[in-house]
């Protein structure tokens, strides 16, 4: 009998224990709800800047950045953050070179397409954010060569902020640039 009332003293203290240790971590898991009104605002504003792109629209586009615009284009350059004119000389070379320039917003996945704008993340923990301060955009860009007429696409990842005023601040592209290239160059 005393190992009994013994084994389930034992067992309680655990129990009591382990509740106890639960409701920090229940704490810990309270966030701030997220804010999908401004993530969607921003994403209408860098859904309303690839159309401008797709329109060849180079006023729009600059009237889109803000003035202080950091931008770290595609091709490995050192880790140098551009400003807002040599963002806008890379679109227009795309312009000068490229006709039915189009996005496609996703993540193909072997079962679908999967929405191409995310903002905030729940990993890594000590970085873990519900706000929409930057925001992930993945899709296909697809266009036409102008010299030769091929149809090109390559892959896109972005990471974009907007400020409060609707402007793009910052933007990081990742693509495969050599990708184009290749492209046009084939048979």
């Amino acid at each position: 009998m005393k190992k009994e009332f013994i084994t389930l003293a034992v067992l309680g203290l655990f129990a009591l224990s382990a509740c106890k240790q639960a409701a920090p971590a229940e704490e810990m898991t309270k966030t701030e709800a997220p804010d999908y009104a401004a993530f969607d605002e921003k994403v209408a504003v860098i859904s309303a800047f690839y159309q401008a792109h797709s329109d060849e629209d180079l006023e729009t586009l600059s009237n889109m950045l803000a003035d202080t615009l950091q931008w770290s284009p595609p091709q490995y350059n050192g880790n140098q953050w551009l400003g807002k004119a040599d963002l806008l000389a890379a679109l227009k070379n795309y312009h000068d070179n490229f006709e039915n320039i189009q996005f496609t917003p996703g993540v193909a996945t072997p079962e679908s397409t999967e929405g191409g704008y995310w903002s905030g993340s729940v990993f890594p923990e000590k970085t873990a954010t519900s706000s929409p301060t930057n925001i992930r955009v993945y899709g296909t860009w697809n266009a036409t060569h102008t010299e030769t007429g091929k149809p090109i696409g390559v892959k896109f990842y972005a990471l974009l902020s907007v400020n409060k005023d609707g402007k793009i601040v910052s933007g990081s592209d990742y693509f495969d640039v050599n990708g184009l290239a290749v492209q046009i160059a084939a048979e």
